[in-house]
Order: C-alpha cells, then sequence, then structure tokens
C-alpha cells in the first residue's frame, strides 16, 4: 500500500480521528485502494498447530530472525559469518572448503626447484606467511576474505539473516579480482592456487525486512569501506558484527512499541566507554542501557509468535494480505482506516482467535495469575490484539514453555556477552564501546573528510543507535585529547573537531 506524504503523516498519528482519514481515502489522497485486514483464523489454526497442543513459532515463509529455541553456546564465530556474507553480496559460491595441506601442496606443484630441500623450506614460508597457528588464511587482502571457511550452518544461516535485512536486495557487490595483479609476487602465487570460485545467484530472500532504513545505513557505510582496500580487509567484520547488535536491538525495541507509532525511527541506546573508570548504578547509562534492553530482548518470543500469528492474514479477495509481513504499525494503519463494520468482524475473529489459544492452553497456563490488561488504545481491535499479545507472553512464562522462550533470546544474549556487554562488578552488566571500536566508527563517520564537529560525531553515533551520558562523553573526549585527535578552536562544543586520522 502507498500513500502520499501527506496522507502517510496524518496516519502515521493513531490518535486521529478515523473518519479524517477516510474524508482523505475520498478526497483520492491515497493513489491506491486501501486493502481491508483480516485474520485468517483457519491458516493460524493450521500454522500453529491447534488440532494438537500449540506449537509456536511455526516456520513461515518469511522469517524475522535466525534463532531457534534450541540454543548452543558454540554458535557464532563471525569470522565464519562474514566469510559466507562476503560471498552472498557477491553472488559467489566456495566450491569446497579451503584445506591448508592441499593450498600448500597447490602452491609448491606450480613451481620448480633447483633442489629437492628447497621444497620444504619454501613450504615453511609459505606456511609462515599466509597461515596462522590454526591453519586459517590470513586477511591480508580483500580477495581472501571469499576463502573463509563457514563450516556451521548457524553461522551461514545468521549470514542469510544479514544479507536479506542488510544488503535488502541491492545490486551484487564483489572485490574486484583485477587488483589482484597489483599484489607481490607471493601473494598473487597464493591466489593462482586457491579454489575457483563459482557465480550464483540463488540467495533466497528468506528474511523479512522490517527497518530498512537501517538497511540503507549500512549500505552507506559499507559502501565507504569498500574504497578503502586495507581497512576494509580489517574491519570488515568489526561492520557486520555491530550492524547486527544495531538491528537486533533496534527491532526489538520497534516491536515494543506495539501499535503506537514510531515518532523517532532509531532509538539509541546507552553505551559506556571502556576507559571509563567509574560506572556506577545512579548512571543514565545503566538504567537506559543494557538494564532496559534486556527487557526488550526477553520478550523477542512472544513478539515473533504475535507478528507471525497477525500475519496469518488476508485482504478483501482471501489473498495474502502481503508478500513482506506488515509490522505493527502497519496493522494499526489498517484498523484505523477500516469502516466500523469491518472492525466488528475483525473484531470477533479476535475474540474467536483469543478463546481457543486459551482453551488449548489451559492444561498448564496459570491463566488467572494474568490480571486485567489495561486498554491502551482508542480502536477495540487494536486492544484486543494487545490482550492477546500479553496471553502470549504470560503463558511462556507461567508454563513449561519457558525453556524454549528463554533460549529463543540466548542466541543474542550470548552474542553480546562476547562482543558489547561486560560486567562491571556491582554495577552489573553494562554495554560498553572498547577503543578499537570507538576508533573504527569515528572513522566510519568522519569518512573522507578531514574532520568532524565533536557535536556532530555523536549526532553519527546516535543515529547508529549508540548514546553516551555526559561523563562517557567526557571520557571520550579525554581519550582523543591523549591521542591527539582533537582540534579546539574555542571553549565552545560547536568549535571542537575530531580529526580524520589513518
Amino acid at each position: 500500500m502507498k500513500l502520499s506524504l501527506k496522507a502517510n503523516s496524518l496516519v502515521n498519528r493513531l490518535d486521529i480521528d478515523c473518519n479524517m482519514m477516510k474524508h482523505l481515502i475520498n478526497t483520492h489522497l491515497w493513489r491506491r485502494e486501501i486493502m481491508s485486514y483480516h485474520l485468517n483464523i483457519d491458516k493460524i489454526r493450521e500454522e500453529f498447530k491447534f488440532e494438537s497442543s500449540i506449537k509456536h513459532n511455526p516456520k513461515m515463509v518469511f522469517e524475522y530472525l535466525p534463532y531457534t529455541t534450541k540454543f548452543k553456546e558454540t554458535q557464532y564465530k563471525f569470522r565464519e559469518v562474514t566469510g559466507e556474507f562476503m560471498r552472498l553480496i557477491g553472488q559467489k559460491k566456495l566450491p569446497e572448503a579451503v584445506d591448508a595441506n592441499k593450498l600448500l601442496n597447490n602452491v609448491l606443484d606450480s613451481i620448480t626447484f633447483a633442489q629437492p630441500n628447497q621444497r620444504g623450506e619454501f613450504k615453511q614460508m609459505v606456511k609462515t606467511l599466509f597461515l596462522d597457528e590454526n591453519d586459517q588464511l590470513y586477511l591480508f587482502h580483500p580477495q581472501t576474505l571469499y576463502y573463509i571457511n563457514t563450516l556451521e550452518n548457524e553461522n551461514k544461516k545468521l549470514a542469510m539473516f544479514l544479507y536479506n535485512v542488510l544488503w535488502n536486495q541491492n545490486e551484487a557487490w564483489s572485490v574486484d579480482s583485477a587488483v589482484q595483479k597489483e599484489a607481490d609476487l607471493m601473494s598473487a602465487l597464493l591466489f593462482r592456487s586457491l579454489p575457483e570460485l563459482a557465480v550464483v545467484n540463488d540467495a533466497k530472500k528468506t528474511y523479512a525486512v522490517m527497518l530498512p532504513e537501517i538497511s540503507e545505513l549500512f549500505n552507506k557505510d559499507f559502501q565507504w569501506l569498500t574504497s578503502k582496500s586495507e581497512l576494509f580487509t580489517q574491519q570488515v567484520e568489526k561492520i557486520v558484527t555491530y550492524y547486527y547488535f544495531f538491528y537486533v536491538t533496534q527491532f526489538a525495541l520497534r516491536n515494543e512499541l506495539l501499535f503506537a507509532p514510531v515518532e523517532q525511527k532509531i532509538r539509541p541506546i546507552y553505551f559506556t566507554f571502556e576507559e571509563e573508570e567509574r560506572l556506577s548504578k545512579t548512571r543514565v547509562s545503566y538504567e537506559y542501557g543494557w538494564k532496559s534492553l534486556e527487557i526488550s530482548i526477553g520478550r523477542m518470543f512472544s513478539h515473533i509468535n504475535f507478528l507471525k500469528m497477525l500475519n496469518c492474514a488476508t485482504n478483501n479477495d482471501g489473498d495474502s494480505a502481503n508478500s513482506t509481513p506488515l509490522s505493527y504499525q502497519d496493522i494499526a494503519k489498517y484498523v484505523c482506516l477500516m469502516s466500523e463494520e469491518e472492525q466488528v468482524v475483525l473484531e470477533s475473529e479476535l475474540d474467536r482467535l483469543i478463546e481457543e489459544y486459551k482453551e488449548k492452553l489451559s492444561g498448564d497456563s496459570k491463566w488467572m495469575l494474568m490480571g486485567t490488561v489495561p486498554d491502551r488504545y482508542d480502536l477495540s481491535p487494536l486492544n484486543k490484539m494487545n490482550h492477546l499479545f500479553h496471553m502470549i507472553d504470560h503463558q511462556f512464562n507461567q508454563s513449561s514453555r519457558s525453556k524454549p522462550y528463554n533460549e529463543y533470546k540466548q542466541w543474542f544474549v550470548h552474542f553480546c556477552q562476547k562482543t558489547f556487554l561486560k560486567s562491571r562488578g556491582r554495577s552489573g552488566k553494562m554495554l560498553i564501546l572498547d577503543t578499537d571500536y570507538l576508533l573504527f566508527m569515528t572513522k566510519l563517520m568522519i569518512k573522507d573528510e578531514n574532520k568532524i564537529r565533536l557535536k556532530k560525531l555523536f549526532e553519527e553515533f546516535e543515529a547508529r543507535g549508540m548514546i553516551f551520558d555526559r561523563d562517557t562523553q567526557t571520557a571520550i573526549v579525554e581519550y582523543f585529547k591523549k591521542i591527539n585527535l582533537l582540534e579546539k578552536k574555542s571553549d565552545s562544543g560547536d568549535a571542537i573537531y575530531v580529526k580524520a586520522f589513518l
């Protein structure tokens, strides 16, 4: 459904008079006919297995996140994820895993040695130059990224998710193979000995893009990074890792709004800086950092199930409501535009779904402990939906289904614990930006400029989902000063710059 800019700005406010919306339709401000929204109860019963005991998180045409309810602690090696991600965006396929011994033999077989003992010496030299202690290829050139072995299915699955939601059907991009010709003799010898990459065009769109604004920002940053060959090779894993965190956290926060309008597309999360000496629970960065985010992350499984239910919907013709899943805000717009008669029908569908869901899970769900769910909206169907969401979330926490509920979120929590989430003694767990990430992201924001205003730099961090309280900002400024990156033209905050650096 496409709306004119004028109409869209009005629809984004759920508290406006629905009669006004009908007037807008009648005066042709909408370019296309508005589609009704109806639940397909039969499809919900089928997908969620109502004939037995309800099976949550059914596999749909489009998924939202790459997680399952069986968490594996050994999951997610982002080097492997990055290798697969690079191949996906380049429409390339590694026909076989790179085997260190086979690679070395290919190199040696391409050379004629005058003396037999030279072969062994040369083999050791090649191994020292190009392979690490785990016999993995050193990433010394952008082309080597294609040869990262991605062995675990979880890493392949995550790479596909990131390809879908971050790359978002952009044209294929690959490292220019002609750049290999500029490599030194030894590097060129290695490249000739690596398996030849196959060209493929079968990457599937299996995950829904719910936050296209993050996709746009990623592509802007990624495109700049590709112009810096050495930096790209060294830091592409960092940008993929951070944008994964960025997308999932923003998706979780957006879902918590349910049917309320999105007034701020990006809701930045408070981070602290590793150079700070004192971190306490009285800080804004503690209250509105991980402590706040953890609540939203904890309810992801409930939101996934609720969104899947609400997307079992049909239009006036009985067809699937949309080729791409609807967000809560999309659904709220449809409901607000429906006639009173259509809303009554939808409310009846919701009543039936609520009763069936309650009955199917009556065996071990303690519904009496749920209490009353207060109305949040002016429209009755939206309040019924809100009630259904609380039922879904409640039964996970008051039944034997708490294990899959908790394991689903653990995929992301465990990732955070290995990257940005650190324990700071009595202050508990906090999101902490280390110096390497600070410098890398600062480069991303300065790009090809000579410098950036300090105030503008912090605004760019906010645009990418990070915000710092006053104490953290001071610590970052002190660090920039220590490494001689500050240019101060006056004491005014608007006259302090961060200089570009290598």
